[in-house]
């Protein structure tokens, strides 16, 4: 067709043709060029529409023609398809390779055991607290948040200094392997050192908080507390979450004694 021997290239009209010819990018160059004999397309061309280029064996332009919005749009999105694909691809490999120092460190099975204790720490259901019209589930880090001494009808949940020492403590394992220290491995035991540790500030803040109010209430306060504690434990009750998050503690504390292997 009029002499067409290469394939079509994408262009860049970069001037329309009036007194003087129009200007043309493609392929890493600008080339003037005419509309008579050349141009195909139903609409006149504009500045910056993107064109389909047929060109000669010797490189001249022999057919000029739009590219379809749609065509374009779905080719534009092709690309960044590819290059997202390429991009996760590589992030992939960063990971893995990251993931693989990290398990070199820590060994496979503590590895796993720890984020397993992360997913359950957050994720997993460990606490179900019975409020007379409904029960409702909390995970591990959402019960550290509960007060028991000042809103225990409530059951509001807010963070202080002693979630932020669980958090911590979850996050030692990952540090331990990289202090030199070689007492550093001891570290793998704070997540259940942790928990045993939260259990007992729960109990002394239900005992705590029940004692205040026996005190309040005089002569019968101690039965009427005794009473209330009894409630509060009948209305608490532990979730399956809870037993992955001490088993995997306790996966991950086994490893404060085994001997260190050299980084």
């Amino acid at each position: 067709m009029n002499g067409e021997t290469a394939p079509r290239i994408r262009g860049t009209i970069v001037k329309v043709p009036d007194t003087s010819p129009g200007l043309l990018s493609f392929n890493g160059q600008q080339r003037p060029f005419n509309l008579d004999g050349i141009w195909r397309s139903p609409i006149a061309p504009a500045v910056n529409m993107t064109v389909d280029v047929a060109t000669d064996a010797s490189g001249g332009i022999v057919g000029l023609s739009t590219v379809d919005s749609q065509q374009l749009a779905k080719e534009k999105l092709d690309q960044f398809s590819g290059v997202a694909h390429e991009r996760g691809k590589q992030a992939a490999e960063i990971a893995k390779q990251g993931v693989g120092a990290l398990a070199a460190r820590m060994g496979k099975v503590p590895l796993i055991a720890t984020v397993l204790l992360w997913f359950a720490w957050f994720f997993l259901p460990s606490f179900s607290v019975n409020m007379i019209v409904d029960t409702k589930s909390f995970t591990y880090w959402e019960f550290l948040g509960i007060d028991f001494g000042h809103s225990m009808a409530g059951f509001s949940v807010d963070h202080g200094f002693f979630s932020v020492i669980g958090f911590l403590a979850i996050l030692a394992p990952f540090v331990a392997p990289f202090l030199p220290h070689p007492k550093a491995k001891f570290l793998n035991a704070a997540p259940l050192a942790f928990l045993v540790l939260a259990y007992l500030k729960f109990k002394w803040e239900i005992s705590h908080a029940l004692g205040q109010s026996a005190k309040e209430m005089g002569e019968f306060g101690a039965e009427m507390a005794k009473a209330a504690q009894q409630t509060l434990s009948d209305a608490i009750s532990t979730s399956w979450g809870l037993y992955v998050l001490v088993l995997a503690a306790i996966v991950v504390a086994v490893f404060a004694f085994k001997p260190r292997a050299n980084a």
